[in-house]
């Protein structure tokens, strides 16, 4: 098996919103509002074995190590559809979340889209009309038999199922082996032990924990480990909704913020790390000048293309609640959609069949370090240690505690605005943790209110 190298520290998931900002959604929210969303084709597709063209638009624009993957695949498909013609543009998400919207609403748009599946994104454009249920496809390939029902509910809005999740992702810790070796750490596998270790680095002048939040959402990783470490996921799901009725002030949640700035009064954290990228704080890690990283899998290819087989070790984050099973921030990173417009839906469905659920591709994905959502067994696939940990964490949430929400940006760019614009300042001491999920719950309430 030979993996595929990716990028050095390409972009890990952290959603579109986190890339085109707050007001570039709402503005493309308001124009699908105005347009009014174009009608489902209903019964017209054209039928699977017809001659055809399939536009795709991936957000692989962001991840040029992953687009020969979903060409490799899609020209497989094409073997036994040589009616059809491909065509597959990539984007990244910021230069997708600015045109697609827009595309989708003037019935221009691409056939098949990947777009993030939280309900401040995907679940918007279904609002308005412009995403296709796929429940008949999803009853006729026995998609649902095939998914967590996690998973699923990502993807369902006012009990519709309308796209196909991409990839499983989750929030954990990296740890350099070698380094905690060397100092006689033990792996900080527990909460205490990770307390431990961070202790035991900043006194061995070794930055703990690697952390740039210069882009503004890696704080939202940070709080958030903390955050699904100490509050149960129905819980955290019930303010990370607009459905729901829980808030970010609620006492737990709050315990996870003020824990999270502890770490940062402990010296655990990346000196000036407002000031700091996240690639640049990724490559210290790589390059051995701290101990640990919390982030998702989504660098776990950037891991292993770039750092000595062994040297660098995942685990999920330890619970800080130990009464609670083992969960995890994450979720899903992408989600094949179709447009409600489309003339060849049919032969779109069946595109994402392939793509996603046929035993070689998915072989392929998870070779190529992009982790299954489906029920399929990688007992029998040589994988990269660090590879099969990154497996391992995700698995342990679902059989756990749940895999819960991207922090801060799941339900609505309001949220996420408020956000970015509060999470510098609290990790600075600039505002304390009343305030912050004060203004969290702000801009929580006014997006209830606004669709209500």
């Amino acid at each position: 098996m030979h993996l595929r190298p990716t990028l050095l520290a390409g972009r890990p998931r952290r959603g579109i919103l986190a890339l085109a900002g707050p007001a570039a959604v709402l503005g493309a929210v308001s124009l699908t509002a105005c347009v009014g969303g174009v009608e489902p084709s209903g019964d017209t597709s054209v039928p699977l074995g017809e001659d055809a063209t399939l536009t795709v638009v991936s957000q692989f624009g962001d991840n040029a190590a992953l687009q020969p993957v979903l060409q490799e695949i899609s020209g497989l498909w094409e073997q036994g559809h040589p009616e059809v013609n491909v065509d597959i543009q990539f984007l990244s998400a910021e230069d997708q979340q600015k045109t697609l919207p827009t595309s989708l609403s003037s019935g221009s748009g691409p056939d098949v889209f990947d777009y993030d599946a939280a309900e401040g994104a995907l679940g918007v454009l279904a609002a308005n009309g412009l995403v296709r249920p796929l429940d008949e496809y999803a009853g006729e390939y026995g998609w649902l038999d095939r998914l967590p029902e996690s998973m699923i509910e990502r993807i369902t809005y006012d009990g519709a199922f309308y796209a196909v999740p991409r990839s499983s992702e989750a929030v954990g810790l990296f740890y350099n082996a070698d380094i905690l070796t060397d100092h006689g750490i033990a792996e900080p596998d527990d909460y205490a032990s990770f307390i431990a270790a961070a202790d035991a680095l900043r006194d061995a002048d070794i930055t703990p924990v690697a952390f740039g939040n210069k882009d503004q959402w890696p704080s939202s990783h940070l709080v958030g480990a903390a955050i699904h470490a100490l509050v149960p996921v129905d819980e955290i799901n019930a303010f990370e909704s607009l459905d729901a009725e829980g808030h970010w002030s609620a006492t737990q949640v709050r315990e996870a913020f003020e824990i999270t700035y502890g770490w940062v009064e402990s010296g655990y954290l990346t000196p000036n790390f407002n000031g700091v990228s996240f690639d640049d704080a990724f490559k210290s890690f790589m390059n051995g000048e701290a101990g640990m990283f919390i982030e998702g899998t989504g660098v776990t290819p950037d891991l292993i293309a770039n750092t000595p087989a062994g040297e660098i070790r995942f685990i999920s984050f330890p619970m800080i609640d130990e009464k609670l099973e083992q969960q995890a921030q994450g979720g899903v990173g992408g989600s094949w959609a179709i447009s409600s417009s489309s003339p060849v839906a049919d032969i779109a469905a069946d595109w994402i069949d392939f793509v996603h659920f046929s035993e070689e591709a998915e072989r392929i994905w998870l070779e190529a370090g992009v982790l299954p959502t489906t029920d399929y067994s990688t007992d029998g696939v040589e994988l990269a240690p660090l590879l099969r940990e990154s497996v391992e964490v995700v698995q342990d949430a679902l059989d756990g505690g749940g895999l819960g929400q991207w922090t801060g940006y799941t339900s609505s760019p309001l949220v996420t605005d408020a956000w970015n614009g509060g999470g510098q300042r609290f990790l600075a001491g600039e505002i304390d943790a009343d305030a912050f999920t004060a203004s969290l719950d702000e801009a929580l309430d006014e997006a209830r209110n606004s669709t209500s």
